[in-house]
């Protein structure tokens, strides 16, 4: 009998998930234990080795990208040195760049190997609900709801997300109850956890993943009757057993969901959406000064500028900005050219393969949805450090694909609907060992 070992290959992304709070806890109780600062250089030693060792699977624009992040860390470094005598003499914020290498290191490693998705989601699912269970059973009883004491952290939310789409798109291809039971578990989760942003990341989430579905972009699934009806029924179904109706008809749920959506909707009056625009306002006039290559090093430097009801510092000096939006982060390090330097490729490289014929896989859609939904997550918080990993198993997924495999699609579906054939145009040369990854 032969024993399967694809589950190794599951191993490199979980060890990116592991930075989640969600999954430090169980060894680590205090947040700030100095091992965790370790694990991140291990990390990042870790994607700089996938990257060396498989770097004949990277396609050329990534090539190209990799490049580009190299020489601005390189420019960063002597600009450190000149300045300050040290090479890298603030490495948090150098750690913003660095942690690209994630992206790189997981995408060569996914273009070499297949991930086993559904081990992976059946690990972190299994973890983030253990983590709820052990750690923050309050979080899940009415009063914690009540009073908006949400204990899970927004970053576990939003990999409940994640976990939540998959199974979405695996349910709407295979079928199976079991599935769609585990993909409502999660939305409800999502719900009653609270975290605004999540709730409207999810919805945009599942917009996209919708639209992708009815223009045909994704393979195997369409929306049909026995796939919509159990959708429809089974919330029927569960909101009609009797604790879950009680819950719903409580008025005080009701109203803490009126105030949730109020939130939502009068963002810069109320809720934590106000205390946002107030650290907005604090930094614009720095951000609008420095608006092409931000503050860099001197901005690391600068006082705290967003001060508490008694006018005192949030935060204190010299430990950086800590900025709860990813995009005011970027501007401010390092200006407009830092933040393209980050969402440019992949926004690029989504939507060319989206715009190809050749459907998505499931998996492939799920990710590419839930990465399409982080753009709006980051106006509310930095991105996570594990995110730069999926972006990068995202990227290798749903990578472009060359010319001859869409020439070849094409073909195979008008030879499908008799349709004529066209005359066979020459495939263009590629680069030897890029785009032969990408078949």
């Amino acid at each position: 009998m032969k024993i399967s070992l694809r589950f190794r290959h599951v191993l490199p992304l979980l060890l990116f998930l592991f930075t989640d709070r969600a999954f430090t806890e169980f060894l680590f109780p205090d947040e700030q234990d100095p091992v965790l600062g370790l694990y991140s250089y291990v990390l990042m030693g870790l994607a700089l080795l996938l990257v060396v060792w498989y770097f004949r699977y990277l396609s050329p624009v990534m090539r190209r990208w990799l490049l580009l992040v190299t020489v601005a860390i390189g420019a960063l470094a002597l600009e450190s040195y000149n300045g300050w005598g040290s090479p890298m003499v603030y490495p948090h914020l150098f750690a913003k760049l660095t942690i690209l290498f994630s992206i790189f290191g997981l995408f060569a490693y996914y273009r070499r190997y297949e991930l086993p998705a559904g081990q992976l989601m059946a690990l972190v699912l299994g973890g983030l609900l253990l983590n709820l269970a052990l750690y923050h059973p309050d979080a899940l009883s009415l009063s914690a709801f009540l009073e908006n004491e949400r204990g899970f952290q927004v970053t576990s939310a939003l990999l409940l997300l994640f976990v939540g789409l998959y199974y979405f798109n695996q349910y709407l291809k295979l079928g199976g109850l079991v599935r769609l039971a585990v993909f409502f578990l999660i939305m409800g989760l999502i719900v009653f956890l609270q975290h605004r942003t999540v709730w409207l990341a999810a919805a945009l989430a599942l917009a996209l993943n919708g639209l992708l579905i009815a223009f045909g972009r994704v393979e195997g699934v369409r929306f049909t009757a026995p796939r919509l009806v159990p959708m429809l029924l089974l919330p029927l179904v569960v909101g009609g057993l009797g604790g879950v109706a009680v819950v719903l008809d409580n008025p005080q749920v009701l109203q803490r969901l009126e105030e949730s959506v109020g939130d939502i909707q009068n963002a810069d009056k109320q809720g934590t959406g106000s205390w946002r625009l107030h650290q907005l306002e604090s930094y614009q006039p720095f951000v609008e000064e420095n608006p092409t290559l931000g503050m860099r090093l001197e901005g690391f430097e600068l006082p705290i500028q967003f001060y508490g009801e008694d006018d005192q510092p949030i935060w204190q000096d010299h430990t950086g900005h800590h900025f709860h939006s990813f995009y005011l982060d970027r501007l401010f390090y390092f200006g407009i050219l830092g933040l393209l330097l980050v969402v440019v490729v992949p926004v690029g490289q989504l939507i060319r393969r989206v715009r190809q014929p050749v459907p998505l896989s499931p998996p492939a859609a799920a990710l590419v949805c839930f990465t399409s939904c982080t753009l709006l997550y980051g106006f509310s918080y930095d991105w996570p450090p594990f995110l730069y990993a999926i972006i990068g198993l995202t990227l290798a997924q749903a990578a472009p694909l060359p010319y001859a495999a869409v020439a070849g699609f094409k073909a195979a579906r008008n030879a499908a609907n008799g349709a004529p054939q066209p005359v066979p145009q020459p495939v263009p040369l590629t680069s030897p060992a890029s785009y032969a990854a990408l078949c």
